[in-house]
């Protein structure tokens, strides 16, 4: 920076000595040109004077010394010369300007080339009486004559402009080293907060123009070292912490390469070198983790699954880390509660199919009770035997159905109409929709593709809610729109709704929001939960909206792509 800023000040000096010094030999030079006219001038005028009192022109002539002197003629003959020149072969002088002006009777000073000696002059004519007529009389002093003095003068013009430049070289680099160095030092503190040297110095000079920034820089140094010793703190708390849960945790950068595990981490991997700053290769050969973190490197996907290795089940999650290129990676240790859901659901369809067939032989042998019966007080009892008989196999027709589908692998969709079984719903519910009073609306239509059974069973338990819980005399409408990409379904009812509280679990095995009601109707908890359970199979979304006392809205999202 001094540097420069001396040579840039420099320049600019140079180039104004230069300037001034150039100025100052034209306006010498202009000012001698100006004074060498007006002795020219001068001289004229003498020699017009005196020109009537020579005897001899010649003689006359001779009398300019350096300065020449020439007489002319009207018509511009040269009479008489003071340098030698033949006159009878000297050019007409009447054209030249000089003459013109004599001749005008407005004489001025002229500066031309000589065409007869070859030499720049300075001229000035007079016209001047002699006798019965007139003559001119011109006199010229050579410009080479004022050149050669403005040459002379030239080296103490030169003396002056190298003292002159040195003098400012001096001031110059004065100037420089006093305004530099301030900036020096604010240089020299901010190198060492770049080196991480964040310890607040005392001001032991003052320069007016940086104290200011050094007590700032002072200022900044000692947030900066507290908010370091901050982030130490942090730092060692969130790795102390991170290595100490038992889930197992790893990051990695833009280039799939570790930049952080955690030790549970490392020990699901059974990894006892130093794998950070290595590609996630160098950590597992699991194809679906290590294609599931490069997804989401290379287009933020995130994704959660469960993974098996070395015979345990983790739960995996994948995320993106927000206003980062960072992927995070989170393995929790789900073998238990895997093996534990697997054993409850073989039970739940074992149960259920050793239920299954000795309530199917009551129900039988009730309906053979209800035919034999003669006994009228055994009546209610025979039709409490059927309700529950028959709310007995609702129920384990539920459970055997979400038992399916949590273990089907894979469906066999076709196109369908939902309008079509939507009406079909609506004619196995007529009986309990006529009961009730309930009004029922439908509207639009669409195609999705599914099996039919998981779509009737979707639409059915929907439908079945919307009533059950509905007022008497109230509405249920159903609404099918259809447009590019997407295929929305909405059932919807005027009954009793949901309070906020209850609306985070409607979706969950066995549980009703009225539970007399449900009872009452026939419910067995288990709708919703089938819904649910149908749309994560065919990766639908599922939205529900509820007022308390006004009545419930589902929307099912179908991906009309799938």
């Amino acid at each position: 920076m001094k540097k420069r800023l001396l040579v840039y000040m420099l320049v600019i000096t140079i180039m104004g000595l230069v300037g001034f010094f150039s100025a100052s030999i034209y306006i010498n030079r202009t000012n001698n040109l100006d004074m060498a006219k007006d002795s020219v001038m001068e001289i004229t005028h003498i020699a017009a004077n005196l020109y009537g009192e020579a005897s001899d022109i010649s003689t006359f002539v001779r009398a300019g010394n350096d300065t020449r002197i020439t007489v002319i003629s009207p018509d511009g003959t040269v009479l008489a010369d003071s340098r030698p020149l033949d006159l009878g072969a000297a050019e007409n002088r009447l054209e030249r300007p000089e003459i013109q002006a004599a001749l005008r009777g407005s004489p001025a000073a002229y500066i031309r080339r000589s065409n007869t000696l070859n030499v720049d002059f300075i001229y000035y004519a007079l016209k001047v009486d002699y006798g019965d007529g007139y003559v001119f009389i011109r006199a010229s002093i050579p410009v080479s004559a004022i050149n050669a003095y403005v040459l002379r003068t030239l080296p103490l013009f030169l003396l002056i402009l190298f003292a002159v430049a040195f003098l400012c070289y001096m001031i110059i680099q004065g100037m420089a080293n006093r305004f530099v160095k301030p900036f020096t030092v604010v240089e020299q503190k901010l190198r060492l907060l770049s080196k991480g040297e964040y310890e607040a110095e005392p001001i032991t000079e003052t320069f007016f123009e940086a104290d200011a920034i050094l007590r700032e820089i002072n200022e900044v140094s000692l947030i900066l070292q507290d908010n370091l010793n901050s982030l130490h703190e942090e730092k060692n708390k969130s790795g102390y912490i991170l290595n100490n849960i038992n889930d197992g945790i790893f990051t990695v950068d833009k280039d799939s390469n570790i930049i952080f595990i955690n030790n549970a981490a490392k020990g699901i991997f059974n990894v006892a070198q130093t794998v950070t700053d290595k590609n996630i290769n160098y950590l597992t050969n699991n194809k679906t983790l290590i294609m599931a973190v490069v997804n989401n490197v290379d287009i933020a996907k995130d994704e959660s699954f469960d993974i098996r290795i070395d015979g345990k089940i983790y739960m995996t999650m994948i995320k993106r880390l927000p206003f980062t290129n960072l992927t995070i990676t989170v393995l929790s240790d789900v073998t238990e509660n895997r093996e534990n859901a697997k054993r409850r659901e073989e039970f739940f369809t074992n149960a259920s199919h050793e239920l299954k067939t000795p309530l199917t032989a009551i129900k039988a042998f009730n309906e053979l009770t209800v035919i034999n019966n003669h006994d009228e007080n055994l009546d209610n009892f025979i039709s409490g035997i059927t309700r529950q008989t028959e709310r007995m196999l609702l129920l384990i027709e539920g459970m055997l159905k979400l038992s399916e589908l949590e273990n089907m692998p894979e469906t066999n969709p076709e196109p369908l109409s939902l309008s079509h079984i939507v009406n079909d719903v609506r004619e196995a519910m007529e009986t309990g929709i006529n009961e009730r009073g309930i009004l029922f609306d439908t509207d639009g239509n669409g195609t999705i593709h599914a099996e039919y059974r998981h779509i009737y069973d979707l639409i059915k338990n929907l439908i079945e809610n919307a009533v059950r819980y509905n007022n008497q005399s109230g509405k249920v409408t159903v609404k099918i729109n259809e447009s590019d990409g997407f295929t929305q379904l909405s059932v919807s009812d005027t009954g009793i709704g949901i309070s906020p509280e209850e609306q985070v679990r409607v979706f969950e095995r066995f549980y009703r929001v009225e539970k007399s009601r449900s009872q009452k109707g026939g419910g067995t908890g288990l709708g919703l939960s089938i819904v649910k359970h149908i749309c994560a199979l065919y990766g639908w979304k599922l939205s529900l909206k509820s007022k308390l006392g006004l009545g419930t809205e589902i929307i099912i999202f179908f991906n009309t792509t799938s």
